[in-house]
């Protein structure tokens, strides 16, 4: 067997053998964060969500819930087709388009006397419930459409 050296790289201790080289701080924090947040997938996740949450609420009698179904299956459809997961990214971007979409709705009932006094009372809570749905909604739509993926490109 091999003899092994002990480094120090901020603070934590790293053993290695001696033929190679020691760990070093830019090795460490790459190895953890590399592949956790796309820039790229979160912007088309976004136009993605945003155009079907925009043809989900056209549906005149549906409206937020054609909203959310929009959400579902443009998770889906990107689930389907990506090959990595990009769940913190679909997430993101989920809640993100569904409480701004919720906030607007809330926006053009604000006219109303009775529409400001619920938005100041329950407003943010409004918000947060729309970022949680799109969030949700966000994540399982991506998880089916990489389940199906999965299942028809699966060799039997």
């Amino acid at each position: 067997m091999g003899r092994s050296e002990e480094t120090v790289v901020d603070g934590i201790e790293h053993e290695h053998d001696v033929g190679e080289s020691p760990p070093t701080e830019t090795d460490d924090s790459e190895s953890r964060l590399s592949g956790l947040f796309s820039l790229k997938a979160f912007v088309l996740s976004a136009i993605g969500i945003a155009v079907g949450v925009g043809i989900g609420g056209a549906i005149p009698i549906v409206g937020t819930v054609g909203s959310l179904a929009g959400l579902f299956v443009a998770t889906f459809l990107t689930g389907l087709v990506t090959s990595q997961r990009r769940y913190l990214e679909t997430a993101l971007a989920g809640g993100s388009i569904v409480g701004l979409s919720f906030a607007v709705s809330l926006l053009t009932t604000g006219v109303l006397p009775v529409g400001m006094q619920f938005f100041r009372d329950y407003g943010l809570l409004f918000g947060g419930v729309g970022v949680a749905l799109g969030a949700g909604l966000g994540v399982v739509g991506h998880y089916f459409g990489r389940d199906l993926r999965n299942g028809l490109t699966e060799a039997v």
